[in-house]
């Protein structure tokens, strides 16, 4: 509806758009359309964390300060500039202390893993980084190990919260590996038994791999001469 006498109108509301592409209902939905339904001028929507363009007339400010792993650009507030008769100027401004970032990385030994890692963390501010991290690919267990322990040793202590998800980082135990515990005797039978469970597959063989891989994350921590 019109506003008597009014030369610029506002518009503030919090909801969802249509489409919008969150799961489930929303129990307050707004029309992608609502600014020129109404006449506005401009159209300021709250719900969505991270900055967000509807059309011309209608934007996502988001959160100020980014407080989830998202897609769209979160930690800014808008500079918005109204003027009667034309679109307004919207300006994106960052206020946010903290980045979170998601990196998905596909590795095959620890060279490749050491690369990828010193990049990331030249790229970044450390201290002020959220890191969602997920690995995939396959490599020898010594590599395996050696790759989530610099995780856990080096870039966990770095950033300012780490989470891995090493699910789809296969660690195949090499000749080395087994040779490396076969000089302990009774350990070398256990990991071959665990190595055979492996190879067989199904669920005893996802156990056998966790239960190797923590045989030689265990062996590798002793103290040896």
């Amino acid at each position: 509806m019109k506003t008597p006498g009014s030369r610029i109108r506002i518009g503030l509301a919090h909801g969802s758009i249509r489409d919008f592409g969150t799961q489930g209902e929303t129990k307050n939905q707004i029309a992608p359309d609502r600014a020129r339904r109404s006449s506005l001028d401009y159209l300021a929507l709250g719900d969505w964390h991270g900055t967000l363009n509807i059309d011309p007339r209608t934007w996502y400010a988001g959160t100020p300060e980014t407080d989830r792993f998202q897609r769209d650009e979160p930690g800014q507030v808008l500079l918005v500039d109204i003027a009667e008769g034309r679109d307004p100027s919207v300006i994106p401004t960052r206020t946010g202390r903290f980045q979170w970032i998601r990196r998905s990385w596909t590795v095959n030994d620890q060279a490749g893993f050491d690369a990828e890692c010193d990049q990331l963390l030249g790229s970044i501010d450390p201290a002020s980084t959220l890191l969602e991290l997920s690995l995939a690919g396959i490599t020898s267990l010594t590599d395996r190990v050696g790759m989530l322990g610099r995780l856990e040793n080096d870039v966990g202590h770095r950033v300012r919260y780490l989470d891995v998800r090493s699910g789809d980082l296969v660690g195949r135990p090499s000749e080395d590996d087994l040779a490396s515990l076969s000089v302990e005797g009774m350990l070398g039978v256990a990991a071959a038994k665990l190595s055979a469970s492996i190879e067989t597959g199904g669920p005893d063989g996802l156990i056998a791999k966790r239960a190797l891989e923590r045989l030689f994350v265990e062996y590798s921590r002793e103290d040896r001469p």
